[in-house]
């Protein structure tokens, strides 16, 4: 026979008696359940995922005015998974995707009206191959080729497309 987890509700207020905070605990002292974050007008801030003092399962940070701010996940306290986060608007500002607490694969950056403002690929956290950042026209601002985080090449080009700049390194710069 299995036995139920019993959960309390720890509240933490504002010096104002407004609620600040409400997580949740196993009888046995653990952080374990939804946490919930607000800001002083009572507005959701974040609600976070813990079990057994680590976060672990989906999160989800909070602007202001109610719009998801973020949301992303945790395995026993290392982001993993898809990432997302947002304007105030809503409009999507940033995609990414962790695996064991570091950046891999496809990363995309939006302008606030939601044109792509840059994509980049990662592989254990650092830069590899082409990553392109457009003008908020959508031509190409800036192409840059980088192997093991370290950039190969870097094309700057003008609004209009022309070519601006162009490097070619020689030893390989480092980008972190």
């Amino acid at each position: 026979m299995m036995m139920e987890q019993k959960y309390a509700i720890r509240r933490e207020n504002y010096p104002d008696g407004t609620l600040r905070a409400e997580l949740s605990y196993t009888y046995d002292g653990k952080q374990n359940g939804v946490t919930k974050t607000f800001y002083p007008d009572g507005t959701i801030a974040a609600e976070m995922a813990y079990k057994d003092n680590l976060l672990d399962g989906p999160t989800r940070h909070f602007h202001e005015n109610g719009n998801l701010r973020a949301e992303f996940s945790y395995v026993a306290n290392i982001r993993e998974g898809s990432f997302t986060a947002y304007y105030e608007d809503g409009i999507k500002q940033t995609e990414a995707v962790y695996i064991k607490g570091k950046l891999e694969g496809p990363y995309k950056v939006y302008y606030e009206e939601g044109a792509i403002r840059e994509e980049a690929n990662f592989v254990n956290n650092v830069r590899e191959g082409v990553g392109i950042t457009y003008h908020p026209n959508g031509k190409i601002e800036v192409k840059a080729d980088f192997k093991e985080g370290r950039m190969l090449s870097y094309e700057q080009f003008d609004e209009n497309g022309g070519p601006k700049q162009t490097i070619k390194c020689d030893e390989a710069l480092r980008i972190d």
